[in-house]
């Protein structure tokens, strides 16, 4: 079952009352981002059944690292260990059976030695194929022994082995023989060891790490299993970029599953192997779990709640989940209130970022919402613009401080909201930023850009594109993949749209920000970044311009930008409906109703994407209310994805979680039309 994730990227809302221009998004099939290619992950180590972390090492392994099977304990071996000889580097088929139901509870599976299944004796593979049967599901391969020479008689032993495994206990159990091989054996391996193309596996910490090997193999294995190192052993430390560069370089010489030489530590060993790996001795996972995660293709992001941490206002059926920052009263105009993130509502003390709901209420007058790391100087940002006596939310990934709190700062009086949905562990590729100001089109503003580029550069002329440079600005690195950005419409001439692109690809048949005459208008944007370090921004009618970047993440990160693409139009006649006519026209949604959305396979997203980044707009509302994002199958949350006040067209961003059949809910609280774009994908 998937939950809301709510938002990944942060946003501004409309600062005034706007319809939804057309153009907007036209019914073209938009292509899939370059994407990450997720594959399966194997530990070389597993955990001990007889140590005291034993479970909570695997479960760290399985639920942060993104681990999917793992080979027995890891143990010093003895001066006469040989690979044809493993008696010191594998333990008995009882502890192995712990260890399977140990894996198991945590979702993993094992893989399992035991001599037993190529005994030359029928007798013996029986009894040994019986004592596994009950757990046949929870095995992925029978282990036959690692880095066999093929120029010694060892060699020989392996394809007796292997052949005797194939011929009877994969036949009677399903689950196939296994070897890991070094890499001046792969050819030898194809040769002798029939049906090892369906799991061929190398390791190489060197060099190219293998990736020529993969190149020249791919085509011939079915199942590709290359070798990282996440140990730290002989002089070498690991960093969680070179797990992370490791892991992309080889899935992209063709790697399909990646032996991680690490896991659980080697147990006795740390003056050799140091003393953790993915998970530390007292069963927690380490920032190299993150990175094997992410290497893998799979998102760091951690969802929770959504759990409410700030409640400024009292009252019956009001509160905070912990009862701490609750009741604060109004804020006062230009204040900052501090906010304790980390800790609460299963946020990690070690989180470096947080996806949160900001709501602002009883607005004293027009005004902004600034999120920023406490003990940061205040950015000229904001996340959150609004009127006078409204009810608005936004959703924002906002950087923490190093003690784990949010800084929220706000011009006018008003009453605030904050409800968390997810963080960033550290360790995560994301990258957020101190908020910074890249471009701002109007002249004699108090403040302009960072840096005093793209300033004061005048309004953007209809029918024009302006290209920014983002990167080797406010600290975005020049190998950024993506960036997430705020952008905003002032004063507009007429009504339009904004399209946001990266320089070096077609500009798509779609748009982010849509706006009326004499509108501002914002929201955010997950765009990537071209070769050159630049967006363009696509202007259809004359408007200013505001840009702020909130953060980044590097190529191949396992956040996937799409070119945006509409996958619900409740409005009939419409100049252009959904990308593939499927949720068109559907008609204004009922108070109290709930609308399932299929997400999957539409607009670039994969079937199997674990979670979708949508731009949600409400409009024509008959009256105030909200609408909520979640996963079909899970329970609705006490919290909501955008409010809106009678007859307001307001938007924001939203990152759900899709359920196994490509799907997510919308509940309307009021009757209202929708409109929902995708931009992204987590896989």
């Amino acid at each position: 079952m998937h939950k809301i994730i709510a938002i990944a990227v942060s946003s501004l809302v409309t600062l005034s009352v706007a319809v939804l221009a057309d153009p907007m998004v036209a019914g073209v099939e938009a292509a899939p981002g370059d994407g990450v290619r997720q594959v399966d992950a194997w530990a070389w180590c597993g955990v001990h059944p007889d140590d005291p972390a034993a479970q909570a090492s695997a479960t760290a392994m399985a639920t942060v690292a993104g681990i999917d099977a793992t080979f027995g304990p890891c143990n010093v071996p003895t001066a006469d260990y040989t690979p044809a000889f493993p008696a010191n580097r594998y333990v008995s088929p009882a502890l192995y059976m712990r260890l399977v139901e140990i894996n198991a509870a945590a979702g993993m599976k094992t893989v399992v030695y035991d001599k037993r299944v190529w005994s030359n004796e029928m007798p013996v593979r029986t009894e040994a194929l019986d004592f596994w049967a009950p757990v046949f599901q929870h095995i992925a391969a029978w282990d036959m022994g690692d880095e066999f020479d093929p120029n010694l008689q060892q060699w020989a032993i392996l394809k007796t082995r292997w052949n005797l495994v194939l011929a009877d206990a994969t036949v009677r159990s399903g689950i196939r023989p296994f070897s890991n091989h070094l890499p001046s054996a792969v050819d030898n391996a194809l040769a002798d060891l029939p049906g090892s193309g369906w799991l061929m596996s190398f390791a190489q910490y060197s060099g190219d790490l293998g990736a020529s090997i993969a190149r020249a193999n791919d085509a011939s294995v079915q199942t590709l299993m290359c070798g990282v190192n996440a140990f730290d052993h002989f002089g070498f430390v690991p960093t969680t970029s070179s797990i992370r560069t490791g892991m992309a370089t080889l899935v992209a010489a063709g790697c399909d599953r990646i032996l991680v030489f690490g896991g659980a530590r080697v147990y006795g060993s740390e003056q050799i192997f140091g003393d953790s790996s993915i998970v530390a001795p007292g069963g927690s996972a380490t920032t190299w779990a993150i990175a094997v995660l992410e290497g893998s293709g799979r998102s760091a992001f951690r969802p929770v709640g959504p759990a409410r941490l700030l409640e400024t206002r009292s009252g019956s059926g009001l509160g905070t989940i912990d009862g701490a920052s609750y009741a604060l009263g109004p804020r006062e105009p230009n204040s900052v209130t501090e906010l304790p993130i980390a800790g609460r509502a299963g946020v990690s003390s070690a989180a470096t970022a947080a996806t949160v709901n900001v709501t602002v209420t009883n607005t004293a007058a027009n005004g902004y919402v600034t999120l920023f790391p406490c003990g940061s100087p205040q950015p000229v940002a904001s996340q959150l613009n609004h009127g006078r006596g409204v009810t608005l939310s936004a959703s924002a990934t906002v950087k923490l401080s190093a003690d784990g709190r949010l800084c929220v700062f706000n011009l006018v009086a008003m009453d605030l909201v904050i409800d968390v949905v997810g963080y960033f562990p550290e360790g995560s590729s994301y990258v957020p930023l101190q908020p910074a100001r890249l471009l701002e089109t109007r002249a004699a503003q108090p403040t302009g850009t960072l840096d005093g580029a793209f300033n004061e550069i005048g309004f953007r002329e209809a029918g024009t594109v302006t290209e920014l440079k983002v990167s080797g600005r406010a600290d975005v690195p020049a190998n950024a993949g993506s960036v997430v950005l705020n952008v905003t419409v002032v004063d507009a001439r007429g009504a339009g749209f904004i399209t946001v692109y990266a320089c070096d690809e077609p500009r798509p048949n779609a748009s982010q920000l849509n706006y009326v005459t004499g509108g501002t208008i914002s929201n955010s944007v997950l765009v990537d970044v071209s070769t050159a370090g630049t967006v363009c921004l696509y202007t259809y009618a004359p408007v200013d311009l505001v840009v702020d970047v909130a953060g980044h993440h590097p190529s191949g990160a396992s956040v996937v930008p799409v070119q945006p693409a509409r996958l619900l139009e409740t409005r009939a006649a419409q100049p252009t409906g959904t990308i593939d006519g499927e949720s068109s026209g559907i008609g204004r949604r009922p108070l109290d109703s709930i609308t399932e959305l299929r997400v999957a396979g539409r607009g670039g997203v994969p079937v199997g994407a674990g979670s979708v980044v949508l731009n949600l707009t409400i409009t024509e509302p008959a009256r105030a209310g909200f609408v909520a994002v979640f996963a079909c199958g899970a329970p609705r949350p006490n919290a909501a994805s955008v409010n809106f006040l009678a007859g307001q067209t307001v938007a924001n961003l939203v990152v759900a979680d899709v359920d196994a059949a490509g799907r997510v809910r919308l509940y309307t609280m009021t009757a209202t039309h929708i409109v929902v774009d995708v931009i992204g994908y987590h896989p």
